[in-house]
Formats: structure tokens, sequence, C-alpha cells
């Protein structure tokens, strides 16, 4: 570390410690609405705060927070406010400028220690621009999704939305103008100024894509409010109208209902008797009772209850089947040993039926467990072995319209094997006949 930068840390520490001494105050500054009262004890760390820019005088014993102190807390505790987001890009243009101006003064005066600072300042420069676009997508796209999330869309809410809509404009706007000006001729002449342009635009990228889409679903929210509004506005009129006239006629409302879709999809009412208890019609009585009495007749409906058969590994004792993938487990570890070191391709059944635990497993469950598991093993990203390894179903012949394909046998290939032999496989596997298990 140079003397220069050593200097530097230690100002930083200095500062930091300062604030870290004087943290109760500051605490108090940011929680108080207006101004936070200081006794005369604390007038004295006060002044030192002012000085360091981090607090202003309100009035008799009264202080507050600077702008930049409170914005840095903010940012802190993620509290942030509409008000405290920047899309102003002036000051870092003219910051820009500045430390491109002191670059070239420095690259034409052969300094290296100055040419070394301007370099840093300059680069600088660069990040904080791209931090600026950072957090204002970010925190604009944050109080978005809080902002929308709560449903109740009323004038206020919508008030903050259109807030955020013109931030996100202003930002695009701010993108354009950057943009437009690192397309100067310095920025594509000079190697250095050239590679920080293109490192800028590469990480400013996405965050504009984050700006575009936040706007996209700020102008969807505010459209479907607009259509809401303007429903809500024709029913509250036609609410109106019938109120003012009750027994106002629709004479054309069947004739132009062929014109409206919506109206094509009602239902319509199903009409249902129901009984009434206060009548004194001896025929509707008479109906009910004989009605009431036919059901009564009626058996209950018990539904039928299904129980699917037990088939395949779910109807094999629990023991029996846990033998039975151990000995599938041994079996395919010792096949991919056969194949790696070989360089060969196998068929799952040719090497099943040579090997000592073959009467172990079944050849239905072999079929399966030797094709998924090493699918799963060796074609897995992590795998070491996965680049080296290709697992091929061959399938049955049968026809479109006899449902699923079965699975006739596995071949395991190594990556070098001979293509030869793998085509010959393949072509012995499908001429001979299906082997049960």
């Amino acid at each position: 570390m140079s003397a220069f930068q050593e200097g530097h840390q230690k100002e930083v520490e200095g500062l930091l410690t300062t604030i870290s001494k004087h943290r109760d105050l500051i605490a108090r500054g940011y929680s108080a609405r207006r101004g936070a009262e200081f006794s005369p004890e604390e007038e004295v760390s006060v002044q030192l705060l002012r000085s360091l820019g981090l607090v202003r005088p309100t009035g008799d014993g009264q202080f507050r927070l600077s702008k930049q102190l409170r914005e840095l807390i903010n940012r802190g505790v993620n509290r942030h406010h509409i008000r405290d987001i920047n899309v102003n890009l002036g000051e870092y243009l003219d910051s820009l400028e500045l430390t491109i101006n002191d670059y070239l003064s420095a690259k034409y005066s052969k300094d290296e220690i100055i040419l070394e600072n301007a370099i840093d300042e300059m680069v600088s420069v660069f990040y904080e621009i791209g931090d600026f676009f950072s957090d204002a997508s970010v925190e604009i796209d944050q109080q978005v999704k809080l902002v929308i999330g709560n449903h109740a869309y009323g004038q206020e809410r919508i008030r903050v939305i259109r807030a955020h809509l013109a931030k996100l404009d202003r930002l695009q706007e701010a993108h354009e103008t950057i943009t437009q000006l690192l397309d100067d001729e310095i920025y594509t002449e000079d190697p250095l100024l050239s590679d920080e342009r293109i490192k800028f635009l590469a990480r400013t990228l996405r965050y504009i894509d984050q700006v575009k889409s936040t706007h996209y679903e700020i102008k969807t929210v505010l459209h479907m409010r607009e259509v809401r509004e303007q429903r809500t506005q024709k029913l509250r009129l036609l609410d109106a109208y019938l109120r003012e006239n009750p027994t106002a006629m629709f004479e054309n409302t069947s004739e132009n209902a062929v014109n409206f879709t919506f109206f094509q999809c009602i239902e319509p009412t199903r009409v249902q008797s129901f009984i009434n208890f206060e009548s004194n019609d001896h025929n509707w009585i008479e109906f009910y009772e004989q009605t009431i009495h036919a059901l009564g007749l009626k058996k209950p409906y018990r539904p039928e209850h299904f129980t699917r058969p037990a088939s395949g590994p779910t109807n094999m004792n629990k023991v029996l089947h846990q033998k039975e993938e151990a000995a599938a487990m041994k079996i395919i570890n010792d096949l991919i040993r056969h194949i790696y070191t070989n360089k060969t391709a196998v068929s799952v059944t040719s090497f099943k039926h040579t090997h000592p635990l073959s009467g172990s497993v079944s050849h239905g469950y072999w079929l399966y467990i030797s094709r998924m598991h090493p699918a799963r093993l060796l074609l897995s990203p992590k795998s070491r072995l996965a680049r080296f390894f290709k697992v091929t179903p061959i399938f049955s012949e049968h026809l479109a319209i006899e449902g699923n394909r079965r699975i006739k046998d596995v071949v395991i290939s190594h990556i070098h094997a001979s293509r030869t032999h793998f085509e010959n496989l393949k072509s012995d596997i499908h001429s001979v006949d299906e082997v049960g298990s």
C-alpha cells in the first residue's frame, strides 16, 4: 500500500471513529420528525458533526441530520422514500467530464503518479454512475411492488405510482444521455476509455432492462384501473337512470344482445319450485306428501369403493425390494467400471446375464433401474463422469395407437466407444425377441 493510500485510509478510519463515538446523537437526530434537541454538554459534539457536514442547526438547542447522512441511513435500514430516489444525472456528468480532462492532462504530462491517481478517479466515477442506475432502478422496483401488492388503489396510491412512473421516465432519459455521450470519439479512440465504456454499458444493461420491466408493470396497472373506472362510471350512470326511471322499457335490448358476446354466454335462469308450508292449497299438500313418500321408498345410494390393485415394486415385500435394489446397484457399479475401463458400449441386459448377481434382480426392475440411475448419476452437472457416458434406451416397435412405448433394452456407451460396435449392439437388440422377466 502506498503512502498516499495509507493516508486516505487513516482519514476514513478517523471519520468512522467520530461517527461511532457520536452514534447516540446521530440516532436521535434521525428519529426526530423535525428537529432533535441536544443538551448544553452536547453542543461541542454537535459543532464537530456540523463541521463534518453531517448535521445542521435548526434553532436554539436543536439540530437535524444532513440530507446525505439521512439518505445513507435510509439505505442501510431499507427505509426508502420516493423523494430520496435520485434520478438526476447532472452532477455525475460534471464529475465525469472533470475526471476525463484530468486523465488526458496527466496522460500527456507523463507523470506516472498523477496519471495513476487520475485513472483511479475516472474509474471510480464510472462505477458511481453505474451505482446510480443500479440503486435507482432497484429502489423504484421495490417500492412499486409494495404499492402494487396492496390492491386498494386509492387516489393516494395512484399518485405515488404516477410519481414512480415519472422517475422511471427520467431514469431512461438519463441512460440515453450518458449513452450518447459515450459515443463521442474520445471514448472510442482511447484504449482505456473504450474499455471503461464497454464495461459500463455491460453493467448498466440489466438495470435498464429492469427499469423497462417496471415501467411496463406500472403502465399495465394504470390501464387496468382506467378500464375499471370507465366501467364503473357506466354502471353508475345506468343505476342513476334506473332510479329516475324505474318503469323504463328497454325495447331494443334483446335485439342488440347478438352484437355483444357477453350476453350470449349468460346461462338462462333455472326456475325451481319450493315448498310453501304456509299454503292451504290441498292439491299441493297432497303432491308433497306423495313425493316425500316416494323418496322414502328409494334405497339410499352407496358409492362403490375402488381399490387399486398393487403392482410392481409396491406389491413386493419391503425387505425383498431393498435387497433387489442393493444387488442392482452393485451390478450398475460393475457395469460403469467395465465401460469406463474398456471404453466400450454394453447392453445392460447382456451384462446382467453374465453377472453373478443376475438372479437377484428381476428383468423388469433391471430395465428400469439401469436406465434411471445411470442417467441421474452420470448426467448430473456435478458428476465428473457425465461427459464420458451416454445412456440410450432401445424401444420395442409399436404403432402410434398402441399408447406408451416399452423399453426393450438400454445401451450405455463410452464417448470413445466404437461407433460400429454401438450400431451393431442396437441392431442385435432389435433382431432378438423381447426377453421376458
